[in-house]
């Protein structure tokens, strides 16, 4: 199985999940955030736990995320992340929660 962690009740996967419902792409870029060098992987899964719940979704697959160098700028690295939107079976939903407790 895909690496799996739960931030703020949406699960998130690097992969994808069986049985799922997949809706739309999402991404968070935050080269041009005043304070990038000071945001991190949690800032990204924020902002894309927030358009998950605000859209009616649990969970986020296919889920990747990076660091990126910026040529030209004062913060020379800024994260991202990707993935797709999703609903994921309830049953899923709440072993996958319950395991990373």
């Amino acid at each position: 199985m895909a690496y799996t962690t739960v931030y703020k009740d949406i699960v998130f996967v690097e992969g994808m999940q069986e049985g799922a419902q997949y809706g739309e792409r999402v991404q968070c870029d935050l080269s041009f955030v005043l304070g990038a060098q000071l945001k991190s992987l949690r800032d990204v899964k924020e902002d894309l736990a927030t358009q998950a719940k605000a859209k009616g979704y649990n969970a986020v697959l296919d889920f990747t995320y990076g660091q990126k160098s910026r040529w030209l700028a004062i913060d020379d690295v800024a994260f991202w992340g990707k993935g797709v939107l999703s609903n994921i079976s309830e049953e899923d939903y709440k072993r996958i929660c319950e395991e990373k407790r």
